[in-house]
């Protein structure tokens, strides 16, 4: 398969632009949205055009012989890492581990390594954070490509050290209606009294209301995304909710602001069986305290 600029839509011709012109080159990119295949056909792209060594603004030569490897995927520079096959998640130790030692590693013969590391989806929130250390402090020869269903699959924290490259439309997953940001904004307050009632209050309309309750926690998990990327300098995908979240970002730490994404995460991934809404509800009421 060939990796080339033509193969992509107007869309995705204008992210990649936006990515890469002016000669960038980020040494973190995360690939979100889409199918698999789409992020996978991407992810290769964009680190073809890293190795190539005549790559004009935004696009590989495709004739060198680092194009010529990249497409035919046995470059020496382009490293796909994938969770091991018998396992549900990406496992800290021995699959996040090996990648920090491995982005050490220096090229062979392109001038920049390239790491994809695919699905993050399915890296929970300690093994993003052994990440993060290497997308921190990365050695100036290695860089690396993320792909993920979801930006909301992302801690904040690891979504403020890349650029991303958004797959379709960038802002559909982040349409909510009315009540439920009015759910949210009332929950956010309530996180910083000193009365647990006052948490049980705000969720109150959740109780047995399955799409609200669904809804309210996809909202919910962008808005302590987004008071992570306030914490670390970054900007609010929810606008409606941006005073909110830059409030909470401030009154938590780093880490209770993180332990709070990830039950928000569980619970919402509790949400694709057949769960007792009032039982969910009760349950994010105590996560949240």
């Amino acid at each position: 398969m060939s990796f080339n600029i033509d193969n992509l839509n107007e869309q995705k011709k204008q992210e990649l632009i936006k990515t890469v012109s002016g000669g960038r080159r980020p040494h973190a990119v995360l690939v979100d949205g889409g199918t698999e295949s789409e992020r996978e056909e991407i992810a290769y792209l964009l680190a073809k055009i890293y190795v190539c060594e005549n790559a004009t603004d935004s696009e590989p030569c495709s004739s060198c012989s680092s194009c010529r490897k990249a497409d035919e995927k046995i470059h020496p520079d382009i490293v796909k890492i994938t969770k091991q096959s018998d396992k549900k998640y990406y496992s800290k130790t021995s699959d996040v581990k090996p990648i920090v030692e491995n982005a050490y590693q220096t090229p062979n013969e392109a001038k920049v390594r390239v790491l994809i590391i695919s699905e993050m989806q399915l890296m929970k929130v300690d093994s993003q954070n052994v990440l993060l250390k290497i997308l921190e402090e990365p050695p100036t020869y290695t860089a690396f490509i993320l792909t993920a269903e979801s930006a909301n699959n992302v801690i904040g924290t690891v979504l403020s050290r890349v650029s991303r490259f958004r797959i379709g439309e960038s802002n559909e997953e982040l349409v909510f209606s009315e009540k439920t940001l009015g759910v949210v904004e009332k929950i956010a307050v309530a996180l910083s009294s000193n009365y647990e009632f006052d948490i049980i209050a705000a969720a109150a309309p959740l109780d047995g209301n399955k799409q609200l309750t669904v809804d309210v926690l996809k909202a919910l998990s962008v808005f302590f995304r987004d008071a992570l990327v306030i914490k670390n300098g970054g900007k609010a995908l929810i606008k409606d909710l941006e005073n909110q979240a830059e409030s909470v970002a401030y009154s938590f730490s780093q880490e209770a602001l993180l332990t709070r994404y990830e039950a928000v995460n569980e619970l919402l991934k509790l949400t694709q069986g057949n769960p007792n809404y009032t039982l969910l509800a009760a349950q994010l009421c105590a996560k949240l305290k």
